[in-house]
């Protein structure tokens, strides 16, 4: 049998013809399946990631695009020892390469002071408060000591010179100052008439006289609105002489008709 009759009239030669045509059809996927992931992944056009760290994003965007690349800020942080707004971390890192058109990941230092909550250090002991406050980041300034029977317990809050309530934000690194109790003093004090004073001014009036908030007690209990309570009776009562640091309990209403009532009873108690 010659060669042409073997290959066209042979089983043999039929399976080699398709075993070639699917060789074919192969080659030809394949070939077209890499061109097409060559052309899609750029192949060739790989650029060196340039070191961004330190930078603002304005200039990564400049040295990246002047490579075909471009950033996407991820995150952001807060490090006191970087500059406000510069790139912290980057991905990938310098050094590596990356296709043309895909992005750098950044994640850069916030733009501005952080704002923290000042923790309730009062009626706490100086130490702990001191240790609360550095937890928060801020720093502990001028220290007062004054009259109180408790000695060394943080009495009251301040900040430039004005009393600051707990929870408020205030920039990271701020200086607090504290008053502090020093113990009871020898001198002897008169105390003053709190009848209808809000109950935000309490504290820093008995300071004033050298004396201290005891027991606050609320004919109906407060619901997040204290500053809406005054004091309707008070003990010791006003125009008593104590010894500086004594502590003065309050009772607090949000009717005001329980202050009259109050001083006219005490104004029958002096007439008996």
């Amino acid at each position: 049998m010659d060669f042409k009759r073997f290959w066209k009239e042979s089983w043999a030669a039929l399976v080699i013809r398709h075993v070639l045509l699917a060789l074919l059809v192969v080659f030809i996927i394949s070939y077209i399946t890499l061109s097409f992931i060559d052309k899609y992944t750029r192949h060739g056009e790989a650029e060196v990631v340039p070191d961004l760290k330190g930078r603002y994003t304005e200039e990564a965007d400049i040295l990246l695009a002047a490579q075909g690349l471009r950033y996407e800020v991820i995150d952001s942080t807060y490090d006191r020892s970087q500059p406000f707004g510069v790139i912290v971390e980057q991905t990938p890192p310098q050094g590596s390469f990356l296709k043309k058109g895909r992005p750098v990941y950044l994640i850069i230092n916030a733009k501005s002071i952080r704002q923290v909550p000042l923790p309730d250090v009062r009626d706490v002991s100086f130490r702990q408060a001191d240790a609360m406050l550095k937890a928060s980041g801020l720093k502990v300034g001028n220290v007062t000591y004054e009259p109180s029977e408790f000695k060394d317990l943080v009495l009251d809050v301040r900040k430039d010179e004005q009393p600051i309530k707990p929870g408020t934000r205030i920039p990271e690194g701020t200086t607090i100052d504290l008053i502090v109790g020093q113990g009871i003093g020898t001198e002897n004090v008169f105390v003053p008439d709190l009848a209808g004073l809000p109950a935000t001014e309490i504290r820093n009036t008995l300071l004033s006289s050298l004396l201290v908030v005891g027991a606050v007690n609320y004919d109906v209990p407060p619901a997040n609105d204290n500053d809406q309570y005054i004091v309707y009776l008070q003990e010791p009562q006003a125009g008593t002489q104590v010894p500086s640091g004594t502590r003065i309990d309050v009772w607090l209403s949000k009717d005001p008709s329980k202050v009259t009532q109050q001083e006219n009873t005490s104004s029958e108690d002096d007439f008996f």
